[in-house]
C-alpha cells in the first residue's frame, strides 16, 4: 500500500468515470475534499453511493464535474434530483452490489474508501461502513483508501487486505457523526410501547433512527437476549448496559452500516459482541430469513385501506427510498416466529391529514405491496392483516386511524368494500 498525498491520490480519478463511496459516517472527508479542489480537471465524474451526512461534490459550481448517481433521497439532495446532478434510482438497497458491479448496468471504475490501519496481517477495517463499499472495491480498478486510527475496527468480514489498496492517504481525524432528530412526543412513546409489546425475549430487531425507533428502545431496556441486525446505532450500547442484550452469546450484534457518534463506534472496536458484514450477506431477505424470531420495525408515510404501503414519496414527489425495508420485511416474513411491523403516526406532523387513506393517491409508490403487510401499529393500536380481506383489513386500519378521520375511512370503505 503505497501512501501518497491526497493531491496526488484523486490524480488517479479521471473524467467521465464512475467511483463509488462509502455511506455516510464512513465517507472519507480527505479525499472527498481532495477531489473536489481538483474539480476543474474532471468532466462528468459519476459518484455512486447512498445516504450521506455531507454531499460536498453537489456543491454550487461543481455541475460540470460531478453528478450523483443514488438510491437513497435525503433533504438535501431532493432539489437536485430535477437538475439532473442527483440520478435517484427506485431500487432496494441490497441491489447496490449488483446493480454496480463490473457485470452490472452501472459498472464502477474506482472506489474510495475509509479504513483503520492495517493490523500485523495487513488487514484494514472499514468499520462503520462495509456495505456495498467492500464488495465493490474488490472489483474496482482503483482503490483509493483514507487510512484513519479513528476508524474503529469491526471484527467479523469487513476486511480489505493492503495488497487490493492501490494507494492511500493518511489522516487522524474524527469520522462524520449521525445523530438522531426525532423528537418523541406522547404519540411516539405510544406506538414506542405497542411495538415493544410485540418484542419477545430472544428476538432478533432491525431498527432504524428516528422518535419511533427511539422510544421502542426505551421500551425494550427490560427485555432480555435480544440480538440487534443490520445498522449499529447509539442506542445499542444502553441496550447492552442494561442486560437486554446477552454478552456470553457472540456476535450478538451483526452490522453492514453504523450510523451514529463517538459512542457506538468507541463501543464497537474489537468488541467481540459486534460482526461486520457486507450488503450481500446481510441485506438479504434470504439470509435475514433463516434468523428465528427476525424482527423488522419500519416506516411508512401513508398506508391505504387494502394495506398498501407508501415509504417513498407525497403527491407524487420524491422524499425517501426503498433502503432496506423491502428485504428485511421479507426477512421476517421467512423467519420462524418473525415479525414484520410497520409503525406510524395516524396523521402529518401538523394533524390535517390522515396517514391511512381510502386510496393512495395517483402517482405514489407502492413500496410494499399489500400482501406483504403483517402488523401494522399507530397510536391507537395494533392492526395485524396478514391473511385478511380487503373489507377485514379496511375495518381494521380504520380502527387505528385518527377519530377524527374514522368516520369518512368508514364511508370510503362502505363505497370500495
Amino acid at each position: 500500500m503505497k501512501i501518497v498525498p491526497a493531491e496526488k491520490a484523486v490524480g488517479l480519478i479521471e473524467s467521465k468515470q464512475r467511483i463509488v463511496l462509502p455511506l455516510c459516517c464512513g465517507l472519507p472527508q480527505t479525499l472527498v475534499e481532495a477531489l473536489v479542489r481538483d474539480h476543474a480537471r474532471l468532466t462528468d465524474v459519476e459518484i455512486v453511493s447512498g445516504l450521506q451526512i455531507q454531499y460536498p461534490f453537489l456543491e454550487k459550481g461543481l455541475e460540470r464535474s460531478f453528478s450523483y448517481r443514488t438510491w437513497q433521497c435525503a433533504p438535501q439532495i431532493r432539489g437536485h434530483l430535477k437538475k439532473g446532478t442527483v440520478k435517484y434510482i427506485p431500487m432496494r438497497q441490497g441491489d447496490a452490489v449488483r446493480v454496480f458491479s463490473k457485470n452490472g448496468i452501472w459498472p464502477i471504475d474506482a472506489a474510495m474508501i475509509q479504513v483503520s490501519p492495517p493490523d500485523k496481517n495487513g488487514y484494514c477495517s472499514l468499520g462503520v461502513s462495509i456495505g456495498h463499499t467492500l464488495p465493490l472495491a474488490r472489483q474496482a480498478k482503483t482503490v483509493i483508501a483514507e487510512v484513519n486510527p479513528q476508524m474503529p475496527r469491526v471484527l467479523g468480514r469487513g476486511f480489505i487486505h493492503v495488497s487490493e489498496i492501490d494507494c492511500a492517504v493518511e489522516t487522524d481525524r474524527p469520522l462524520l457523526e449521525y445523530t438522531s432528530s426525532g423528537k418523541q412526543e406522547e404519540r411516539e412513546v405510544t406506538i414506542g410501547k405497542y411495538v415493544a409489546d410485540l418484542i419477545e425475549d430472544g428476538s432478533t430487531l432491525q431498527i432504524g433512527i428516528g422518535a419511533i425507533p427511539d422510544a421502542v428502545l426505551n421500551y425494550l431496556l427490560k427485555k432480555k437476549d435480544l440480538r440487534f441486525y443490520g445498522m449499529g446505532i447509539d442506542r445499542f450500547v444502553d441496550l447492552v448496559d442494561a442486560g437486554a442484550v446477552e454478552k456470553k452469546k457472540m456476535p450478538n450484534i451483526v452490522v453492514t452500516e453504523i450510523l451514529g457518534t463517538k459512542k457506538i463506534f468507541t463501543f464497537v472496536h474489537d468488541n467481540p459482541m459486534v460482526e461486520g458484514r457486507a450488503l450481500p450477506e446481510t441485506i438479504n431477505s434470504r439470509v435475514a430469513g433463516k434468523i428465528s424470531k427476525f424482527c423488522s420495525l419500519l416506516s411508512a408515510i401513508e398506508i391505504d385501506l387494502t394495506g398498501q404501503v407508501n415509504s417513498e414519496t407525497v403527491r407524487g414527489s420524491q422524499i425517501s427510498a426503498i433502503g432496506g425495508s423491502f428485504d428485511f420485511l421479507q426477512g421476517a416474513l421467512f423467519s420462524e416466529g418473525g415479525k414484520s411491523v410497520i409503525a406510524m403516526t395516524s396523521t402529518t406532523p401538523d394533524d390535517q391529514f390522515s396517514r391511512i387513506v381510502p386510496q393512495l393517491p395517483l402517482g405514489s409508490a407502492v413500496t410494499i405491496p399489500r400482501h406483504s403487510v403483517d402488523y401494522i401499529v399507530t397510536e391507537y393500536g395494533v392492526a395485524r392483516i396478514q391473511g385478511k380481506s380487503l373489507r377485514e383489513r379496511a375495518g381494521m386500519l380504520v380502527d387505528i386511524a385518527h377519530p377524527k378521520f374514522r368516520d369518512t375511512l368508514r364511508a370510503e370503505m362502505n363505497t370500495l368494500y
